[in-house]
């Protein structure tokens, strides 16, 4: 199977319901009152939710420079993968700065006609927010957030060999608390269907930067 992107596209807006009790009020209300609905991409702002319980704005994606056929390059690494969350690169961020990524719907890529990417838009069952696991630093430009992914569902498995980590409400607090270690295949119930791409050009690099190397 030729595999895409590893969820690099997210969205949040209006339309979320139910939020997880660790949430401030504050937090809640800011979330709720979001006045459009919009899709996150790699280095653009977004709000994650700090282990106080508050909202805080940061750019997705850690910046990292690898060494390249021309020089130093640099690259943002917007997913974390839970097997290697002991590496030097995220070890001191996962022990010390976590949080979780509010979003409505993550989007996951699917070969369609003539090779071209087609998204597919998973949601919860009740179109409640989803809480994705997440990891933050300061940056050189500000702070930072990336995505933690895991081992797929069944579900997810015949669209990618990874997913998002999407913590249950019961696991919300150990993570935030620093308790939980291990994800593994989400027990939320997601659903999913096709959805215009929005992405331009539509046809997938020859190389996934984050998927195969992270």
């Amino acid at each position: 199977m030729r595999y895409y992107f590893v969820c690099t596209a997210y969205e949040i807006g209006k339309k979320g319901t139910r939020l997880p009790k660790r949430v401030m009020v504050q937090t809640a209300e800011k979330l709720l009152q979001l006045k459009e609905t919009r899709i996150v991409r790699p280095t653009l702002i977004a709000p994650v939710i700090m282990p106080s319980g508050e909202l805080r704005d940061m750019s997705w994606g850690f910046r990292r420079k690898f060494k390249g056929a021309k020089g130093m390059i640099s690259r943002t690494i917007v997913n974390s993968r839970e097997d290697k969350l002991n590496s030097p690169m995220w070890r001191q961020s996962f022990r010390e700065r976590r949080c979780l990524i509010p979003a409505l719907a993550f989007y996951e890529w699917v070969e369609g006609a003539g090779g071209k990417a087609t998204p597919l838009r998973f949601t919860r069952e009740d179109d409640g927010w989803l809480m994705i696991a997440g990891i933050w630093e300061e940056g050189e430009n500000g702070p930072c957030f990336s995505m933690l992914t895991t081992e797929p569902t069944d579900q997810i498995r015949t669209v990618h060999d990874r997913m998002p980590a999407v913590l249950t409400e019961s696991q919300i607090d150990a993570y935030l608390d620093g308790e939980l270690e291990t994800f593994g295949p989400s027990s939320e119930k997601l659903l999913y269907a096709a959805a215009a791409n929005f992405l331009k050009p539509v046809t997938p690099p020859a190389v996934d930067d984050q998927g195969l190397l992270f």
